[in-house]
């Protein structure tokens, strides 16, 4: 913030004008290199002008809460003592600032990243899919299986989705979703799950979504025959990506021809099952980012 404050500074000098009287174009323009931290905890607290700055729509559109380490938003960090000390919150919650950051939105809202930290998951997205209708970007973290069904249940309220990261593909409603985002989402295009990938889950993509232009599915239980089935259905995508998945050979022919039609194809550190359990057995260290939970 110390850098935004020091061009904004200037600004002000360069117009002989006092900080309250700025042009709010201007502080706007500033305050986009602001994180939503600063501008929900610092920036509405210096004087009204920037109060009516730092509440223009425009600044909230893009909410990106999954930015850096999660430790920020605990209640003991810098963030929970500034809306102590400015607000008088006693108990600072992320679904608080979620909230805020929401509001702010004005149901402007277009880009939406959350962090693994949803205490209540239902109610929180219940909330973001009534507040944020006009959103084109969602990246959830991993939600309980307790309130995976709830996700085709709210597609229809996100109609100009473009694209869905999901940190965990949904072990039980996977299909559901996608026909629900082929019915609900016509500019949908672009898709990042991981997870185990099922013979239904692969048919559900080909069959659903063959319009996907970007899929990602790093890091999943991958088998060859659901792969193919996947760029088999899936004729128009432009980029894929399966690297360090469980289930197909990284070099196997049959895969690197069907993926030579697509203009960025990655299938690195992909190996097949008996390929892990070997190295298992071995003694190799696996707690590291190149092995995949598979499910």
């Amino acid at each position: 913030m110390a850098t935004a404050i020091r061009e904004c500074a200037s600004v002000a000098a360069a117009a002989a004008a006092p900080w309250a009287d700025m042009e709010t174009d201007c502080l706007v323009h500033v305050f986009r290199r602001l994180d939503l931290e600063d501008l929900a905890a610092a920036a509405p607290l210096v004087c009204r002008g920037w109060r009516r700055a730092a509440a223009d729509t425009s600044l909230w559109r893009a909410l990106d809460l999954r930015r850096d380490h999660v430790a920020r938003f605990m209640p003991w960090g810098a963030l929970a003592a500034a809306f102590a000390r400015r607000y008088g919150v006693e108990r600072f919650t992320f679904a608080g600032l979620l909230r805020l950051c929401v509001a702010r939105a004005g149901g402007s809202a277009a880009d939406l990243a959350l962090p693994p930290l949803l205490a209540s998951p239902a109610a929180d997205l219940d909330h973001i899919s009534i507040r944020c209708p006009t959103l084109r970007r969602l990246a959830l973290p991993q939600v309980p299986s307790c309130d995976e069904a709830r996700l085709p249940e709210l597609i229809p309220r996100w109609p100009l989705l473009e694209h869905l990261d999901l940190d965990a593909k949904p072990s039980s409603c996977f299909p559901a979703l996608a026909a629900q985002l082929a019915l609900h989402c016509p500019n949908f295009t672009s898709l990042k799950i991981s997870g185990a990938i099922k013979p239904e889950d692969a048919a559900a993509l080909a069959s659903s979504l063959p319009r996907l232009r970007s899929l990602c599915l790093d890091r999943s239980y991958l088998p060859k025959q659901q792969l193919l089935a996947i760029l088999s259905g899936c004729g128009e995508l432009r980029e894929f990506s399966a690297r360090s998945c469980v289930g197909f050979d990284d070099k196997d022919e049959e895969v690197t021809k069907r993926g030579a039609r697509i203009e960025r194809f990655e299938t690195g550190g992909s190996r097949l099952v008996d390929e892990l359990e070997d190295e298992l057995a071995g003694g190799d260290e696996f707690c590291n980012s190149s092995y995949v939970d598979v499910m």
